[in-house]
């Protein structure tokens, strides 16, 4: 049986509140789970707000174990699951409102989120006339009060929204491109043929997609655990089909059975099989998008990051 992560609790209990409280509370969107793997302009901005919260961390976009650490701490201060994190029940509690003649961190994370819509701001921490003016269009844009002013209703679109400035993806995210891409194809089996629903490749995409862990399988030399799936390896997998054009079906990734130590096992690597490219070519690719471990096995192909 799967255990339900904390994140998709917090998930189901934000969605109630938005359909109690209507459009324009600040829960009607949906806050996005950022987590250690993660990288971009969504963790540049949870590193710059826990640093204006006092918990010191470097801001380089990169979601690690000290940037995980601060985040957990941040949760165990103000009542919340400590799970490192940061979803629908963090995120109201960890942004501040930010205005005209605002400095410092916080004023940093709302010029690095208008920034995810192609504003073009200097993230300087002073939040002056156009940061003001970057916050009331985008505001306006998005059904806002245009008052400048970024508090928790205008929080709330700018991380839940998808951006348009190039800032970064998220793991979710990601894995809903992942799903939603007609080159590439989710086995819903498992190649070994033992029966593991939780755990096939389309089970580790959809909940990665609904911000979740995905699972190994039962059967493996682990056992049932619960990775998060690295954003690396997503990335990779999805330009194979969107930059490289091959279509392909990935078979295993954390699911299947495979040697006690294999990357599988730690959300790292993806089999791939029935590709429009020979598997020299395939393997090629994935190390050209990163992968540290590329290997044909002959009736498939291994990728792997780190």
């Amino acid at each position: 049986m799967r255990r339900r992560f904390p994140a998709l609790v917090a998930a189901v209990i934000a969605a109630m509140v938005a359909v109690l409280l209507g459009p324009n509370t600040a829960s009607a969107a949906t806050w996005p789970v950022i987590a250690n793997g993660d990288s971009g302009a969504q963790v540049t901005t949870i590193q710059h707000l826990l640093n204006h919260r006092g918990y010191t961390t470097g801001a380089d976009g990169q979601f690690g174990s000290a940037t995980e650490a601060k985040v957990s701490a941040f949760q165990s201060a103000n009542g919340l699951t400590a799970d490192g994190s940061v979803g629908p029940l963090t995120w109201p509690k960890l942004v501040a409102t930010v205005q005209s003649g605002s400095t410092g961190n916080a004023a940093r994370a709302a010029q690095t989120q208008l920034n995810r819509y192609g504003y073009g701001l200097v993230v300087d921490g002073d939040f002056g006339t156009a940061s003001t003016n970057a916050a009331k269009d985008f505001q306006s844009k998005h059904g806002l009060t245009a008052d400048g002013i970024v508090g928790p209703n205008s929080w709330n679109a700018l991380v839940g929204g998808s951006g348009s400035g190039g800032g970064g993806t998220s793991r979710a995210q990601l894995a809903a491109s992942i799903d939603a891409n007609s080159r590439i194809s989710l086995l819903t089996y498992h190649v070994s043929g033992v029966v593991d629903a939780d755990s096939t490749a389309q089970a580790n995409i959809t909940d990665t997609k609904n911000g979740t862990t995905a699972e190994t399988s039962n059967y493996s030399d682990v056992g049932e655990r619960e990775v998060w799936l690295s954003t690396a390896m997503l990335n990779g997998m999805l330009k194979l089909a969107t930059e490289r054009g091959y279509t392909f079906l990935v078979t295993e990734i954390a699911g299947g059975d495979h040697s006690s130590n294999s990357n599988h096992y730690k959300g790292i690597a993806f089999d791939a099989d029935n590709m429009s490219v020979s598997n020299a070519t395939f393997v090629s690719a994935c190390r050209a998008y990163g992968a540290t471990e590329a290997l044909d096995e002959g009736n498939h192909v291994h990728c792997a990051w780190q």
